[in-house]
């Protein structure tokens, strides 16, 4: 199931410095979108912007037919969209793209959870659904990461589920200082990790995806990555999210809004 039409903005509340949570009325979202999969929103008719924006799909409301995604103010598209008042309409088509596959058996897997920035709201959907199908919380790991303490994202939510929460910064403003990799190669060969059922997931800029890649392949761990990109139509039809994969006779290109975002990591050509 997929809509495509004008959805009432029903609140758009700041979560952290320049971060924002909009919650949008869609039922059909509310109801259907997975963990992984994401909506485009376009803020207004006129032309300026003219095209729409990905987000992942943070939060689900079945109940009250709503759901939400988290943003940081940016740039043109983002600054409307935080202009956006409760009872104004924003159009929204979704749910869009594939989803994290869950590691089965699920309860006996640890599953890491690597998040970079804006990379963390969809991670979050994944960790609740988990909980709610009955993973216990110490099995999973997440490692939330961004380049200073105010752009990490999520990070209260996460904490709230009573996960296993790792935070790091590269200025060290909160939590270790350093990149995802740093940390897990720190609890590599802990308990937190245990290696012959462990089963990373993954979102964030293209260079962490990159190295958490290579982190997953080294030690042979499987390892899924939602790739960010830039979607203008979010259908397949403008091509203008090609991401580059192997194939049997060498590599291919497939589009991250229909054939992703989600890929598996070692698919990608990582260049």
């Amino acid at each position: 199931m997929r809509c495509a039409e004008h959805c009432a903005v029903v609140a758009n509340r700041p979560v952290a410095t320049g971060q924002f949570e909009m919650e949008i009325h869609c039922p059909t979202v509310a109801q259907y979108a997975q963990p992984g999969q994401f909506v485009q929103i376009r803020v207004q008719c006129g032309y300026e912007p003219l095209l729409s924006r990905p987000f992942s799909v943070f939060r689900r409301f079945p109940e009250q037919g709503n759901f939400s995604v988290v943003y940081l103010v940016r740039g043109t598209f983002t600054r409307l969209l935080a202009s956006k008042k409760p009872g104004e309409s924003v159009f929204v088509v979704g749910p869009l793209g594939n989803r994290f596959a869950v590691a089965q058996p699920a309860e006996d897997t640890t599953h890491l959870l690597v998040a970079g920035g804006v990379g963390a709201p969809p991670l979050y959907l994944l960790a609740e659904e988990m909980i709610q199908h009955g993973v216990p919380r110490d099995r999973i790991v997440v490692v939330n990461g961004a380049r200073r303490h105010d752009l990490l994202v999520c990070q209260e939510q996460f904490a709230d589920l009573g996960v296993r929460l790792w935070t790091v910064t590269e200025d060290g403003s909160l939590g270790e200082r350093g990149k995802v990799t740093d940390v897990l190669r720190a609890l590599y060969g802990r308990s937190e990790l245990l290696h012959d059922r462990c089963q990373i997931y993954t979102c964030g800029p293209t260079g962490m995806l990159e190295a958490v890649a290579k982190f997953a392949r080294k030690h042979q761990l499987p390892c899924q990555v939602s790739v960010e990109t830039m979607m203008p139509c979010g259908l397949g039809v403008c091509l203008g999210c090609a991401v580059k994969v192997r194939t049997a006779e060498g590599t291919d290109y497939k589009r991250a809004c229909v054939d992703g975002p989600v890929f598996d990591a070692a698919e990608v050509v990582w260049e």
